[in-house]
């Protein structure tokens, strides 16, 4: 699964309390189910001893007094009935606040390593990233509130009962020991074919809901383009993959529950069988010497039942293990891509005390110094930076230029940080980055060639990310729509700043997408750092002229990274750096 020797449990593991908590519940399950032991107990000697009593009355020709020996029996009966019961609630009660709990911690690993994710990397399809976080997620929960507990009553209740058995009869205990092994040999022979289909099955889920949800997302866009009936077709398709692969999962279960069925039918039935000979005189194999008596019979017969249910019980919940163990390699590998261009957990050598004082002077006050400090970064085997070493004075405008691959969109994410380096450091004001990320991200302005905006009214995606929306006034919306040449669009609409726009601005063309995202930018008035990655990529001249104006704006005050191969931006007034060749170059304001 997802858990690693050295970083501990992966996503879709429990941590140490929660396989604590499953272990015990598995132990108490077994406790519930052995106490079925004295309890058939009762029942075979008080139906034996009433049998007996009966038989030797009737040779006699006299009546006896059974009232009491009934009572004692099916009081006894009873309260080890009632103390099963509720073993197995408490049982069953551990197990599912175990699973909800790693059910919980997945989900906040997967939403936090979303929400740790640069702004620059490509993100899934909502609809997958949505099937991932509920679909996938559900199928932690079968497998560790039903299959972990199984394998502990596992272990524990069958060769009990055998050896419980073999008390009375070894040739019964024999006849156990044949039958029941057989199903979890079997299980384990099936197990393989059974987490490959349901693997496939998951990832045709994903693939259908991310396919669904886009193309509902776009669907008046088909109409227009009159590509509906494609739209259709594919759905059919996934639709019939989708349908393939749940019919495979459906086959194994019911190849393994047939199997099941079989050979705990031919266990009890054999055991009966020799029961029922053994009673009626015609053998007399098997036992330790004394003759098998109504009550030994019929005690081994009440066990046997009891020795195939954890069997029975663990071939049922592997098929949630099979679903299981596909979901948590899903997850992970889900999870690994996310963090591969994300942020990175915290060098273990940052001690405590550092993380506390940056804790405490994480706010910055004003346009901070950033300095690049030794700074080596390889990504998919390839050098980005080695060594490299460079510095941002407060308030300067630095310019990142370069071929594409050179680093640009990586050293912002270093600054930012979402990614940590292989060595070396990023520094502002003297604190490591990674100290003050949380609070520096609330104090910077961002934008990106691909900016996100929402399913909402256009007031409500600008004023996303204000700590304090209601400061915000309509003077201030407006102004910032001014500097982002954006005031004449939003007073066109219809109706204004209520307008609403879809999923990743739908309703909106790229220009548009970028102006408002720009002012969205503008109203966080208190940032100290302005970062933008290739901000008029995919513009057309008088959008870009409009940006690059609005980003010269913001700029002032603020120390500013601008990543671009766009000359109109290249030529702001500032430091430009060639990542290419790490040269750099003073610029003038363009006249």
């Amino acid at each position: 699964m997802g858990s690693d020797a050295k970083n501990g449990p992966g996503i879709g593991d429990p941590d140490g309390s929660d396989r604590r908590e499953l272990n015990r519940a598995g132990w108490v399950l077994a406790l519930a189910d052995l106490l079925w032991v004295p309890q058939a107990g009762f029942v075979a000697w008080s139906l034996g001893t009433v049998l007996s009593q009966a038989v030797g009355a009737a040779a006699a020709g006299t009546q006896t007094e059974l009232t009491g020996t009934l009572l004692m029996a099916a009081a006894a009966v009873i309260l080890i009935a009632v103390v099963r019961v509720y073993l197995q609630k408490r049982a069953q009660d551990s197990a599912r606040r175990a699973a909800r709990q790693v059910q919980e911690k997945s989900r906040t690993a997967l939403l936090g390593a979303a929400a740790a994710r640069s702004p620059s990397e490509s993100f899934p399809s909502s609809g997958a990233f949505a099937a991932h976080v509920v679909d996938q997620v559900d199928l932690l929960g079968p497998y560790y509130r039903n299959f972990m507990p199984q394998s502990m009553r596992l272990r524990l209740v069958p060769i009990s009962i055998v050896l419980v058995t073999a008390w009375f009869s070894w040739l019964a205990a024999l006849i156990l020991l044949v039958c029941g092994p057989v199903i979890p040999v079997f299980m384990a022979l099936i197990g393989s074919r059974a987490k490959a289909a349901s693997e496939d099955q998951q990832e045709e889920l994903t693939r259908l809901s991310g396919m669904l949800l886009d193309r509902i997302k776009g669907l008046e866009t088909l109409t227009v383009f009159g590509a509906l009936d494609r739209t259709k077709a594919d759905i059919h398709v996934a639709g019939e993959r989708f349908r393939l692969g749940t019919m495979k999962v459906l086959k194994v279960a019911f190849l393994s529950s047939t199997v099941l069925e079989l050979f705990s039918a031919l266990g009890i039935a054999f055991s009966a069988v020799y029961v029922g000979f053994t009673l009626l005189g015609d053998l007399n194999i098997g036992t330790w010497g004394t003759p098998l008596g109504y009550a030994g019979g019929l005690f081994v017969l009440l066990l046997a039942p009891e020795f195939f249910a954890p069997l029975r019980a663990f071939s049922a919940a592997y098929h949630d293990r099979a679903a299981g163990i596909a979901a948590c390699h899903k997850l992970s590998d889900l999870l690994n891509d996310m963090q591969a261009g994300g942020r990175e957990t915290l060098n273990e050598s940052i001690s405590g005390q550092q993380r506390s004082a940056a804790q405490v002077s994480g706010h910055v006050v004003d346009a901070p110094e950033i300095v690049f400090q030794n700074l080596s970064i390889t990504l998919s085997g390839r050098a980005i930076f080695d060594r490299f070493s460079y510095q941002a004075a407060p308030g300067e405008i630095l310019l990142l230029t370069g071929e594409s691959g050179s680093g640009k969109s990586t050293l912002l994410d270093c600054v930012l940080g979402f990614r940590t380096p292989d060595d070396g450091q990023v520094r502002l004001n003297g604190t490591d980055v990674q100290l003050l990320a949380k609070e520096l991200r609330s104090q910077v302005m961002w934008l990106g060639q691909a900016p996100r905006l929402f399913h909402g009214s256009l007031k409500a995606n600008l004023l996303k990310g204000q700590l304090h929306a209601d400061a915000i006034t309509p003077d201030d919306i407006w102004k910032a729509l001014y500097l982002a040449g954006a005031a004449e669009l939003v007073e066109r609409l219809p109706q204004g700043l209520s307008t609403r726009i879809g999923e990743d601005g739908f309703g909106l063309s790229v220009g548009e997408i970028r102006r408002i995202a720009l002012a969205r930018a503008a109203l966080r008035g208190d940032a100290v750092l302005l970062i933008a990655d290739e901000p008029t990529a995919g513009l057309d001249e008088e959008t870009a002229a409009d940006v690059v104006k609005g980003l010269e704006q913001l700029a002032r005050g603020r120390t500013t990274l601008i990543a671009s191969h766009d000359a109109a931006v290249l030529n702001l007034p500032g430091r430009l750096l060639d990542l290419d060749t790490f040269q750099t170059h003073a610029l003038e304001p363009a006249t």
